[in-house]
């Protein structure tokens, strides 16, 4: 008991100061931006007499431009810049040889050193503020706006008076949003009358967090998104998906009375667009396969920037470099996906000494739609794994383990980028004289001189097969550099070997390819008659999920004012087989009584969560009552996403409870 009280201690002091460091962090860019916004206020009131005399109305961002391209002006500014831009000092050097740089570096230390406001005669100090003690020596050592007096007989924290004199006042509560087509946003406030004849400055900022509905306990800091000396700022990062809030300072050389209270949430209704590619893609370890002729290779690459959605999960295409231009069924055969937004994959099976494509891509849910980044692309060769003979035909056990990402691979794969004298290739496999057959071919990279004709041996067998088949490695002597292999098998990976044979007997280095042949369904004969095919015959590709979500139920409660959602459903029987499924995706949105009314497509943008896969249920909040909604449960696996259940239901009234 007395652990885990001290557990629960812990934990509360933890996230107290964890609390308080992201508090002191928000509190001291405030406080920069705060003061450099103070310094380039100090700047236009020094340069007041020319400002008056070519702007009809100060409040204007054209102001600020006008100074940059002001020699004396822009001198002032530069150390204000400088703060605002990489939140550092100036070094008073650069300065040195500009009166008004090294006045507004001035300016900045008596800022840092000085809290706003003056400190109250010493006469009228009472209480613990009287006391004859050194309490503190600078205003930083006194909390709030507190700052460090004498008192006559010592100093001591006081709260300071004029505090907010010659400050401008605070801009109204009430926040505006305009957005238009292209996602950017406006925002607007309204200004109170300057107290000062001084330029005012505004300093917006937000923060924004995910989630259905908008939550100030789980947003982020707040940022400062822009100064401005106009009470308008137009933004081009607003992202789709996220609740905003905003707040706006007004500031000039004399200080600020801080920023106005938060803004209500803006939620912005345009589309997402899709994410970008990922970064970085590169090879990392190689390993030797099991069968002792084959290699992995581990893939990895970097997230891409953030964009308005998070990436659900990538997927993976690996293609051997052909000289011919691999299908787009070719590419959908070889293409893999990842178990949520993991950044590597692993690659078993590839042939060594051979020249890979690698393509990756991000994938993210708007809803039911599914928004696909660019392809990223690598290209890497594999190594050598130095074996000069074919292994022996792989037994079922194995065979049956390397079926899901195997077969069917890209056909009649060339192995351009071999190490060894001989370069071998295959065209594609075909059907002729009631067999499937090949034609390989090879050829020396570097002459060799011989008496007679070069003799080379090949051999060739069935690396992996869609059925289970037992054949052992087949082999030709061939003096020439062409073979038409025949009698293949259906759906089945070959590999193929060639080595030359030197007139002293010994065997040199091979060269290897491989070759897939096509489904027998895929095969036409002459005639375009279909091939009569075994029905054990299986395509080696991942099984689709079939599983579908059903009876959908829901269930509402009144919960702090607010309509809640309670959703369950139930998952059909697993069929032996069936690839697991990674989750479930739940999308609603409200139905308008027109789009109701004439059957016309609702506008309205729904919103999607993704469920855990042991998950059957699932809580909505903040729905509108008496509303109609349609909901829909979809299931997610590795292979994509598969059948799903949708309802339509009318919410009730608030003071109900509908189950």
């Amino acid at each position: 008991m007395a652990l885990l009280r001290v557990t629960v201690v812990l934990m509360w002091y933890l996230i107290a100061l964890s609390s308080a460091r992201r508090t002191g962090a928000e509190d001291g860019e405030v406080l920069e931006k705060t003061n450099s916004a103070r310094c380039t206020s100090r700047c236009f009131s020094l340069h007041m007499t020319q400002l008056t005399a070519s702007f009809k109305h100060l409040q204007s961002d054209d102001v600020l431009g006008w100074c940059e391209s002001h020699r004396r002006c822009s001198q002032c500014l530069q150390p204000c810049k400088e703060l605002w831009e990489t939140r550092r000092d100036l070094p008073q050097k650069p300065c040195e040889k500009h009166h008004e740089c090294v006045t507004s570096w001035e300016f900045l230390v008596s800022l840092r050193s000085g809290k706003q406001g003056d400190c109250p005669p010493p006469q009228r100090a009472m209480g613990f503020a009287a006391a004859c003690v050194e309490s503190c020596s600078a205003d930083k050592h006194c909390s709030a706006s507190k700052k460090c007096c004498s008192n006559g007989c010592g100093h001591t924290c006081q709260a300071p008076a004029n505090l907010y004199k010659g400050v401008p006042l605070k801009p109204r509560k009430d926040i505006l949003f305009l957005e238009d087509q292209q996602g950017q946003l406006e925002v607007r406030w309204v200004s109170k009358f300057n107290v000062t004849i001084e330029p005012v400055l505004y300093i917006l900022q937000r923060r924004w967090n995910h989630g259905i509905h908008p939550s100030e306990d789980d947003a982020s800091p707040w940022h400062t998104v822009v100064m401005t000396m106009e009470d308008r700022a137009v933004l081009k990062d607003i992202r789709p998906h996220r609740w905003y809030q905003f707040r706006v300072s007004a500031v000039n050389s004399q200080g600020t009375r801080g920023f106005t209270t938060p803004s209500k949430h803006f939620f912005s209704t345009r589309d997402p667009f899709p994410p970008e590619a990922p970064q970085s893609v590169r090879a990392g370890n190689e390993t030797q396969g099991t069968d002792g002729s084959s290699v992995g290779v581990q893939i990895l690459w970097d997230p891409p920037k953030e964009g308005d959605l998070p990436v659900h999960h990538y997927k993976v295409t690996c293609s051997a470099r052909h000289a011919l231009r691999p299908s787009a069924q070719d590419r959908k055969d070889n293409a893999r996906v990842t178990q949520g937004a993991v950044c590597e994959m692993d690659l078993q099976g590839l042939l060594p000494g051979t020249s890979y494509l690698i393509q990756v891509q991000a994938i993210s849910y708007w809803g039911q739609k599914r928004l696909k980044s660019g392809r990223a692309q690598l290209t890497f060769t594999t190594k050598t794994t130095g074996l000069s003979s074919l292994p022996a035909t792989p037994g079922p056990e194995q065979t049956k383990g390397q079926f899901s990402n195997e077969l069917p691979s890209a056909p009649h794969l060339v192995n351009p980028s071999s190490p060894h004298n001989l370069r071998l290739e295959a065209a594609a496999p075909h059907y002729h004289n009631n067999q499937l057959q090949v034609k390989v071919f090879w050829k020396r990279r570097h002459q060799e001189t011989y008496k007679d004709s070069p003799t080379y041996v090949l051999r060739w067998y069935p690396h992996v097969c869609a059925s289970n088949v037992s054949q052992t490695e087949k082999k030709a002597t061939v003096q020439g550099t062409h073979y038409v292999i025949t009698g293949l098998l259906f759906a089945c990976k070959y590999r193929i070997a060639v080595a030359l044979v030197a007139p002293e007997g010994d065997q040199r280095s091979e060269a290897v390819t491989a070759v897939t042949t096509p489904p027998c369904s895929a095969v036409m004969a002459r005639g375009g008659k279909a091939l009569p095919c075994a029905r054990e015959e299986r395509p080696l590709v991942s099984k689709k999920v079939v599983l579908r979500p059903e009876k959908l139920t829901a269930e509402f409660h009144t919960v702090n004012g607010s309509l809640q959602g309670l959703f369950r459903w139930q998952l059909s029987q697993t069929a032996p087989g069936q690839a697991p499924i990674a989750g479930f995706q739940f999308s609603w949105v409200q139905v308008s009584s027109s789009t109701m009314a004439t059957g016309g497509q609702d506008t309205r943008i729904s919103q999607t969560q993704i469920v855990a896969p042991d998950q059957r249920s699932l809580t909505v909040e903040w729905l509108q009552p008496d509303s109609v909604y349609k909901l829909q449960v979809q299931v997610l696996s590795a292979g994509g996403s598969g059948l799903s259940v949708a309802r339509t239901l009318h919410t009730p009234p608030l003071n109900t409870t509908l189950l």
